[in-house]
């Protein structure tokens, strides 16, 4: 089965006609498990409604930095109670971005800051959404003990390649488009390098580095959907079930069998957000 990590269901600009035809269609195709990602309160809540609503929804809650100047306290204390929720699987998505937000970078930081404390404490997953803020973005991630020994503790190691257990610091890297050398420092770390539609792209050839060159157990696929749509399909808006062109140009840059990428990216992803009980070809 596959596995989107990191989708919007909950985006504002579907209707609830759109949404209902959406979920109808995850229902209906090869897709075990999404992560539907929240990037303010509104969209946390209604994150949670879906994954109420749906066997295989789960969610992430949290505020994106484009909300930095207008987020408050309050929408923070209501973002960790959305932590106790069962189907709450991870802080996100949160992070720096620094192409849209030029006149928010101090507001970007604090509450960049704010979120990890927040994951940290309570031992949750964290989503990183980063944009022209790499170096920072990791150096704030590091200073606030994102990828501390501590917090590696508590969470399941992941199978290396050659069967070694490898530390988890469970912090995903959302659609990355780094470079393959960040992407290397990332996972000794002990991050996990999320792979979008870009990868597809003809001029995608920096993410396709990084394929190249980080190892499978360090992947998980997503389509940010409806943004970032993959080829064949590209300028339409995104949807989960097309997460399977990603797992397939992963599978042909490692020159692997398509069935073993799908069904490690389904297993790193149950693992990455604490999801058991869900089987391949169960729904």
């Amino acid at each position: 089965m596959l596995f989107d990590a990191h989708t919007h269901l909950n985006f504002e600009g579907f209707d609830e006609e759109e949404r209902s035809f959406r979920a109808d269609e995850i229902e209906n195709s090869n897709v075990g498990i999404i992560v539907d990602a929240g990037d303010c309160v509104a969209s946390s809540r209604k994150a949670i409604e879906d994954a109420e609503k749906y066997s295989w929804c789960y969610a992430a809650v949290g505020i994106h930095p484009e909300h930095a100047l207008d987020y408050t306290e309050e929408d923070l204390k209501e973002i960790e109670t959305m932590l106790q929720h069962p189907k709450v699987q991870a802080v996100g998505e949160i992070g720096l971005d620094f192409h849209y937000g030029k006149d928010s970078k101090e507001e970007q930081i604090e509450l960049f800051r704010k979120q990890i404390r927040m994951a940290v404490k309570h031992n949750m997953p964290i989503m990183i959404h980063t944009r022209e803020a790499n170096q920072l973005t990791m150096d704030i991630l590091v200073e606030e003990g994102a990828f501390s020994e501590e917090r590696k503790n508590q969470f399941p190691q992941r199978p290396g390649e050659k069967g070694e257990p490898i530390r988890d610091a469970r912090v995903q890297l959302h659609c990355f488009s780094g470079s393959a050398e960040l992407a290397l420092e990332y996972i000794r770390l002990g991050a996990t390098i999320s792979i979008g539609g870009p990868v597809t792209f003809k001029n995608g050839r920096k993410t396709v580095e990084v394929v190249q060159r980080v190892p499978l157990a360090f992947l998980m696929t997503e389509t940010d959907a409806p943004y970032l749509t993959p080829e064949p399909f590209r300028g339409r808006p995104n949807r989960s079930p097309y997460v399977e062109h990603v797992v397939r140009r992963i599978a042909v840059i490692q020159d692997r069998p398509y069935e073993e990428v799908e069904e490690a990216i389904f297993e790193n992803g149950c693992r990455f957000f604490g999801i058991e009980g869900m089987n391949q070809g169960e729904k």
